[in-house]
């Protein structure tokens, strides 16, 4: 299985707005799956404006599901919101999603993961972590980080003021490989 990640453009903005909506996915993104809705969100990271990297995920050449990484400490809110949890302050953050239900369960969430953090090491270089928050009730995204290698560090609340860290979340680490 060959699997790519290509940088997101506006043409994938309907894709990504109906893997939003879908019945696997919505519970856990909890965001407005509007064509409006994820222009304005998406849109500015697009543009330059935001430095979260979106991508594309193509499993054999056709997209499966989009992945995200960023620096925590670019955004003081959501660097705030992980301090409880005792993560790096250099650590980097990644989010991932499955657009198809059928390709869930079949170990393609913890190989896009590890090949997504292997490009990650490699981005930020200066980064001594990975971290991943994911709702304790999301049993599928938090087993697809520990099979990629991530421990489980953290269990709370996350206080932000994005609606996917409602409720309690556990938070996932891997520390940068040593060479």
């Amino acid at each position: 299985m060959s699997l790519m990640f290509r940088p997101m453009t506006r043409d994938d903005l309907g894709l990504l707005s109906i893997w939003l909506a879908a019945p696997h996915v919505e519970p856990w993104w909890r965001e407005d799956a509007s064509p409006e809705a994820i222009e304005a969100r998406y849109g500015p990271a697009l543009d330059g404006g935001d430095p979260t990297e979106h991508f594309i995920v193509e499993r054999d050449g056709a997209p499966v599901g989009m992945t995200q990484r960023y620096l925590n400490n670019d955004d003081p809110e959501w660097a705030a919101a992980l301090a409880p949890t005792g993560s790096p302050v250099d650590s980097a953050g990644i989010d991932y999603l499955i657009g198809h239900p059928a390709l869930i369960g079949h170990g393609l969430g913890a190989d896009m993961i590890g090949r997504f953090v292997a490009d990650t090491w490699v981005r930020y270089p200066d980064t001594s972590a990975i971290v991943v928050t994911v709702s304790t009730e999301n049993r599928r995204s938090w087993r697809a980080l520990e099979k990629a290698g991530f421990e489980r560090t953290w269990t709370g609340e996350i206080r932000s003021g994005d609606p996917s860290d409602t409720g309690i979340s556990h938070c996932y680490a891997l520390a940068r490989p040593v060479s």
